[in-house]
This record gives C-alpha cells, sequence and structure tokens, in this order.
C-alpha cells in the first residue's frame, strides 16, 4: 500500500484483541468514575488554538497541530483536554453546586517524535472536580483512579511533589509567571543547572540558592526545616507556602493509611503551566514501563484566565494507551458465546432477523445468507460460532429451526418461539 493510505505516523490502526482492550478500558473508567459521582462531558476535539495558547506550558505549544480553517481562524486539535474542561465550565455549568466533579475519555493529539508508549493520536480518561479547596477533592479524584488501576489489575505507585514552592519563591523575587513557567519547564527536562542559572539571571543569587535547596531536598520531611529558613525570603508568601506544604503531607498521609505507595518528589513538577500547588504522577509498581501512566494535580484559578472568576480546581488524566500497553500481554476479553442465523436460498431476510431478536442477548449473534448449508457451516466454523440457528424453507415455511451445537454436532428442531427458552436450558446444563 502507497504511504499515503496508510495511517499518518504516530498514529495506528487498533483492531482485534488490542481494540477489545481499549473498549474494556473505556468501560471500565467511566463505570468506576460514575460510582463516585464524576459526570460525563464531551468536548470538542478541535479548539481554537489560543484556549491552549494561554496555560499549556512551552512542550505542548511547541507539539500542537495548529492550522487555519477556510474563515482564517486558528484552530488546533487538542493536546490535553483540562483547558477545554474549563472553558466548558465557565460557559456551561457555573450555576451548579459546588464542587463539579467531571469526567472524560478523549483523544488527544500532539505533534511528539513517535517511541514506545507515546503516540502522536493518543487516548486520555480525565476527572476534574471544580470548586473545592480542600485536600478531599485531590483525595476524591486520586482515588477514584486508582479504583480503577486496581479493577483492572495495575499495580501502581505515587509520585507526589509540589510547585508552589518553587511559584513563591520566585514570586518573592518578583520573578514573572512567564520566566516562572520556564524553569518549572526546564525543571520538568530535568535541566537543573539551566533552570538555576534562568532563576540567577532574573532573580538574583539569593533567589537561585534558594530553589537549589529545595530542588536538594529529598523528603517531606526536610521540606519544612528549608521553608523555615526561608521564612524572611518569602515574606507575606511564607504561610501560604506552608498550608501548601500541609497540604502535601495530609494527601500522601491519607493515602499511605490507605495503603497505597507514596512517594516524594521535590523535582516533580509536570509539564503543563498551568499547575499551582499539589501535583501527583502514577507509575506502574515493578513493571518495564518507566514511563507515568498518568498524573495530575492543582490549577486553582485557570478560570481567571479564561476571564471567569477565581475558582479552585484540581484533576488528572491517565493515559489510556500506556495502561493498555500494561496490560497487553495478560488481557483476556470475557468469553461471551456466539450464535450465527445462516438462513438459506429462498428463505426471506426477514425471517432471519426474526429469529435473531428471539436469541437472548447473553449471546453474540448475527445473519449470514449463505448460497448452501456447508458454505453456511463453514463461515460459522471460521467465525468462532458455538451454535448455528438454521432457517431452510421447510422449516421456514414451519416455523421451526434447526440448532446445531459446533462443539459436538448435535442438532435440535426448535419452534421459534420456543427458541430463547431452548438456547438458555440447552446452555446452563452443557
Amino acid at each position: 500500500m502507497v504511504s499515503e493510505y496508510l495511517p499518518p505516523r504516530g498514529m495506528r490502526d487498533i483492531i482485534g484483541l488490542e481494540a477489545e482492550l481499549y473498549e474494556y478500558l473505556f468501560t471500565e473508567f467511566r463505570k468506576t468514575a460514575r460510582m463516585r459521582g464524576f459526570q460525563p462531558v464531551i468536548t470538542p476535539t478541535i479548539e481554537y488554538f489560543k484556549l491552549f495558547e494561554a496555560k499549556s506550558g512551552e512542550e505542548i505549544k511547541k507539539s500542537m497541530y495548529v492550522f487555519e480553517d477556510k474563515a482564517k481562524r486558528l484552530l488546533a486539535l487538542r493536546p490535553e483536554v483540562t483547558a477545554s474542561i474549563v472553558r466548558l465550565y465557565l460557559r456551561l455549568l457555573r450555576a451548579r453546586p459546588k464542587p463539579v466533579k467531571l469526567y472524560y475519555v478523549a483523544q488527544c493529539f500532539r505533534y511528539e517524535e513517535p517511541q514506545y508508549a507515546r503516540y502522536r493520536e493518543f487516548w486520555q480518561g480525565g476527572l476534574e472536580v471544580i470548586g473545592d479547596p480542600d485536600v478531599n477533592a485531590d483525595l476524591s479524584a486520586a482515588i477514584t483512579a486508582s479504583e480503577f488501576l486496581e479493577a483492572i489489575g495495575v499495580k501502581h505507585i505515587y509520585i507526589v511533589g509540589n510547585v508552589a514552592v518553587y511559584r513563591n519563591i520566585m514570586r518573592s523575587f518578583n520573578i514573572n509567571e512567564e520566566t516562572q513557567d520556564h524553569v518549572l519547564h526546564l525543571i520538568d527536562k530535568e535541566k537543573l543547572d539551566l533552570a538555576i542559572e534562568e532563576v540567577k539571571s532574573t532573580g538574583g543569587v539569593e533567589a537561585a540558592e534558594a530553589i537549589s535547596r529545595i530542588l536538594s531536598t529529598e523528603n517531606i520531611d526536610s521540606i519544612e526545616n528549608q521553608l523555615q529558613d526561608l521564612k524572611k525570603t518569602l515574606g507575606n508568601l511564607y504561610e501560604k507556602t506552608l498550608e501548601e506544604h500541609a497540604k502535601t503531607r495530609e494527601f500522601i498521609t491519607a493515602l499511605r493509611e490507605l495503603g497505597y505507595q507514596v512517594l516524594f518528589n521535590s523535582k516533580l513538577v509536570r509539564g503543563l503551566a498551568y499547575y499551582t500547588g499539589l501535583i501527583f504522577e502514577y507509575k506502574v509498581e515493578g513493571g518495564e514501563l518507566e514511563a507515568s501512566i498518568g498524573g495530575g494535580g492543582r490549577y486553582d484559578g485557570l478560570t481567571v484566565t479564561y476571564n471567569g472568576p477565581f475558582e479552585y480546581s484540581t484533576g488528572l488524566a491517565l493515559g489510556i494507551d500506556r495502561i493498555a500497553l500494561v496490560l497487553s500481554k495478560s488481557f483476556q476479553p470475557q468469553r461471551t458465546r456466539s450464535i450465527g442465523v445462516i438462513i438459506l436460498r429462498d428463505v426471506p431476510l426477514s425471517a432471519g432477523y426474526r429469529v435473531l431478536k428471539k436469541i437472548p442477548p447473553v449471546f453474540k449473534s448475527f445473519v449470514y445468507r449463505a448460497r448452501s448449508l456447508s458454505r453456511g457451516l463453514e463461515y460459522a466454523n471460521k467465525a468462532g460460532c458455538d451454535f448455528v440457528v438454521i432457517i431452510g424453507i421447510l422449516e421456514f415455511k414451519q416455523g421451526r429451526v434447526v440448532v446445531k451445537d459446533m462443539k459436538t454436532s448435535e442438532q435440535f428442531l426448535v419452534d421459534v418461539d420456543s427458541l430463547s427458552n431452548f438456547l438458555y436450558s440447552y446452555t446452563q446444563s452443557s
């Protein structure tokens, strides 16, 4: 096949067992989200470029699929969904009682170099809580995601950090928000020397030393000591920073008390520019996949960016594609018995579909019109049918069908009106 007719690089056709796995993950994610009080939303795949330009972060802005429509409006395929959720909330959901809890399953697009576990078109399952400043909101989303991962058999650990410490240190030295975002981007890319140099050039030596001290702190208890030493530097931001630290500790403590493994990482900042405080990631416990399978955090005040009132907000997204990779070797879809309804020459198609409606929904079933019985049975065998229901012209006139067990080759003549009861009783006894 010529390359122009193949999927674009980094995008895939998904079929067979892999497609079954994706459907299973979508279903389980939706079921878990609904069970915990999250409501479904669907946002456009295409948005105005400005929506993402405002606060998505350097890396994502560079990797967006951006194009003009016929009216010369600048549009983008969504690289993530949170910005769309905030827009949707401000437009349609502001009057609802808070907190507003939403979930989505959506395709996203980023023009990145394709590699193992990274595609240009990928799926996310997301949970968002808007209008609640309490750590309970963060735990509500985080634990719901954990329950989904537990339901599908993915053992995972939490990596937890908090970007508020870095932002407040930089604010105290009058470093603007754009520079803050760039510094956090450099930390996210593990370019720590460049990050510290950037802070030094814009905020001075003292600012760079303060950031460097936090970066070198390896546990959450030591952070509190560092903050005490930075009390004078932080000034009126000191109390706010202590509050953020307390929220991080409460989040970690609650997760550990619930039996989850949690690691604190002061260098965790994540790649999106809208994060304001507590952040976290999920990693597979003891798995081959080293990359994160999802994560999220606080984005308080992102509503203001889109001309709305200030709202406390938190959320997360899980990478469905990466989770599918984790499960790809072990996944076995639930076995559903299959029935082929074979209609032979001179039998009207409507007769086949009338019989199809009699088959209980616990079976997969379909109608196949065959030139001969042997052709019909050959097709049913290739299709993996457990049973076939045969309608020849004689059976049609008598209001009957022949049911054949493809495993034992046993055959039974059954009245159409009795077919459902027969299939139930026969399959339970066999």
